[in-house]
């Protein structure tokens, strides 16, 4: 039986997106460049291929899936590859064909620590050949797994000259040079600000996502302290939350009025 116990504290829950991205392109020579577009589940249905050979009829992956819709089958076919090797996990279709970062980032991270619990093999495996000429979106070009992953940073429309390394003998620019260097400094900047605060957004979200499995341990025992934490985390919006003085929590809907 598959091993794919471990809860939301486990250290697979914090693993970044670059990382997970560079295992995904690196096992299946694929150049994925954000975590939504795992939300066709083409990927993870090679992945099964390559911990349990065979489990999945390989020409029914639709690797062209753009819409929701077409997402549908390749979970269908996940699903059943997860009922054949007794894998007892419950996929949220719903929620993942809707390619929100969140969800996807979620399960990609769960799939990332059962394929390293579980996988024994995939040293030699051929991604490119076991999809028989099958085109992805995201073709990498000929390559066996195990090879140097594709690089997988989104890059800007267009890159600005000198971002690895001031170069010593540089073309000569016209005037208003000094205002590209300035300019170069400051994407640097941004580029490292935003990685600090996707960072942070994905521990704080990790916090939130296991006081709300604890609170489902206590679903029906109206424990009214579990029935404000619940209030506070799932307050939308057009909700203002307040923590009164007695510890009670008040939540204002504009529409509907008190809650």
């Amino acid at each position: 039986m598959a091993n794919e116990n471990f809860g939301m504290m486990d250290g697979a829950f914090f693993v970044p997106k670059s990382e997970l991205l560079a295992w995904v392109n690196n096992l299946l020579c694929l150049n994925v460049a954000k975590v939504e577009q795992m939300a066709s589940a083409a990927a993870y249905c090679q992945i099964m291929d390559v911990m349990y050979p065979g489990c999945i009829p390989m020409s029914k992956i639709n690797w062209g899936a753009k819409y929701e819709h077409e997402f549908v089958n390749n979970y269908k076919l996940l699903q059943q590859a997860f009922d054949k090797q007794n894998v007892h996990k419950h996929i949220e279709v719903e929620k993942l064909i809707k390619a929100k970062y969140q969800d996807n980032l979620e399960f990609m991270q769960w799939f990332k620590r059962f394929f390293d619990l579980n996988c024994r093999g995939g040293a030699d495996y051929n991604a490119i050949e076991r999809r028989k000429g099958a085109k992805t979106l995201w073709d990498a070009g000929e390559r066996k797994a195990g090879a140097a992953p594709a690089r997988t940073v989104e890059k800007p429309a267009e890159k600005p000259k000198g971002m690895s390394a001031p170069k010593p003998q540089a073309k000569p620019k016209p005037s208003g040079g000094g205002g590209d260097e300035a300019s170069e400094k400051q994407i640097a900047e941004l580029r490292i600000n935003c990685d600090t605060l996707e960072k942070e957004r994905d521990f704080y979200f990790g916090k939130l996502r296991s006081i709300e499995l604890f609170c489902d341990h206590f679903e029906g025992q109206d424990n009214q302290v579990v029935m404000d934490i619940q209030k506070i985390l799932f307050a939308t919006d057009d909700q203002e939350v307040t923590v009164n003085e007695d510890g009670t929590v008040t939540v204002v809907s504009n529409e509907a009025g008190l809650i």
